[in-house]
């Protein structure tokens, strides 16, 4: 189960809550007493591991490089 951030529209507390995702939960403001609504939350996201870029190899040469590099072997092999 997630925790939710809530915050108030009356008095701008927050407050974070702990529960499932189908609870209709009802959260009150300790503050001010009135109703509190559900807000986003930042998330941080990490992409790890290879495939998110084109520059993505491990011995630091671009894609466009070893692309050339293989139509430049295609062509000698053709040539002889």
């Amino acid at each position: 189960m997630p925790f939710y951030r809530y915050v108030c529209d009356n008095c701008g507390s927050e407050k974070s809550v702990f529960h499932s995702i189908h609870d209709a939960k009802e959260v009150r403001c300790e503050m001010c007493g009135k109703q509190m609504k559900k807000a986003i939350s930042r998330v941080g996201v990490v992409f790890k591991g290879s495939g998110f870029y084109c520059t993505d190899t491990k011995n630091g040469s671009s894609t466009e490089d070893n692309f050339k590099n293989k139509t430049r072997e295609k062509k000698d092999e053709s040539a002889a």
